[in-house]
């Protein structure tokens, strides 16, 4: 592991040093000044929580790249949080409820000029977050201490974490169906109603059915119609 006071961006880093990194190496810091998320989402980076990204060489499936990350901080905050119910919502953040608990980031670093190419996944994990500093947040967002009532051992759970990191990297060398489907099951809002946001900005309702076998929702729309979503961001609609 690779851990620094304080950084701007622990992704920012991988990337720009992936070629001297080795495989299933892990950058943790425990400050990021410039931390972002999803659809350039700002990533609150105080210390006290893990901020992480995880370097895969070889990997050619950033989908299945990015599952192993979710699935381990699945297994993260269960073992942290074992009275509480956490889901992946798709397609990798971590969820308790409406309620999220980990935002996930990847880049994908191509191949060239015979340099190995390979992933790296960011990902940030809520452990000591107070209500105060969470009100700032762009969405509903919790933490292991607000769930528990306790402090995390943050050196401890960052260690936890990356033994559970090279499991999960493990299976999807190995074993890349047994991954990708535990991910697929893991999905918290499949067979429920949901709001799909489009990368163009449109904005869909209906059921989310399944996932394709490239990660796709299919989403089943009121009016009849079947449509496969690859890009975009999905939320529960708890309205009828």
């Amino acid at each position: 592991m690779i851990f620094f006071d304080t950084i701007d961006s622990t992704n920012t880093w991988a990337v720009a040093h992936f070629a001297e990194l080795g495989d299933c190496e892990l950058v943790a810091a425990a400050v990021q000044t410039a931390g972002r998320g999803r659809l350039d989402r700002k990533w609150i980076s105080p210390r006290g929580n893990i901020y992480a990204s995880f370097v895969q060489k070889g990997v050619t499936s950033p989908l299945l790249g990015v599952a192993a990350g979710s699935l381990a901080v699945l297994d993260l905050v269960r073992e942290l949080a074992p009275a509480e119910k956490f889901h992946i919502k798709w397609p990798n953040d971590v969820f308790r409820g409406t309620a999220k608990i980990s935002g996930i980031l990847s880049q994908y670093i191509c191949p060239r000029n015979g340099a190995t190419g390979g992933l790296v996944t960011g990902m940030g994990v809520n452990l000591n977050m107070s209500r105060e500093q969470l009100a700032s947040a762009s969405q509903e967002a919790t933490s292991v201490s607000i769930l528990t009532g306790a402090q995390c051992d943050c050196d401890a759970a960052l260690r936890r974490f990356e033994e559970i990191l090279h499991l999960h990297a493990a299976t999807l060398k190995n074993a890349p169906e047994t991954l990708f489907a535990r991910w697929k099951a893991e999905n918290g809002l499949l067979g429920r109603r949901v709001e799909f946001l489009a990368g163009d900005g449109a904005r869909l309702e209906g059921l989310f059915r399944d996932i394709a076998d490239d990660g796709s929702v299919i989403l089943d729309e009121d009016d009849g119609r079947t449509l496969t979503l690859n890009c975009g961001d999905v939320r529960l609609l708890t309205r009828a």
